[in-house]
């Protein structure tokens, strides 16, 4: 079994009438010529002191995406953008979250 960065990526999403950035690394797991990614970010609320975010198991990137999103909408916020690092280390253009 090997756990290595696969990719990183940054979501913006709206609550409460402000902005929150979130910055996320990606992990992949390779196990038995299988590969699962997995994530992990946090970010405080006014709330609440701390709201943490799990991904697990997701079969690509794009489900990554999707679940954080889902996740995200779940807890009040409204995701609306968000970029990928490119294999270069640079950064993406900035892309719409697509509806869940």
């Amino acid at each position: 079994m090997a756990i290595r960065e696969f990719n990183r990526f940054q979501l913006e999403a709206s609550k409460l009438g402000r902005n929150v950035f979130f910055q996320a690394t990606v992990w992949e797991k390779r196990e038995r010529n299988k590969s699962r990614l997995y994530a992990e970010t946090e970010c405080s609320d006014p709330l609440q002191y701390r709201i943490q975010f799990v991904i697990k198991d997701a079969p690509d990137l794009d489900g990554v995406i999707e679940r954080f999103a889902k996740q995200l909408i779940h807890r009040g916020f409204m995701p609306t953008k968000f970029r990928v690092k490119s294999g270069d280390g640079r950064w993406e253009a900035w892309k719409a979250v697509p509806e869940y």
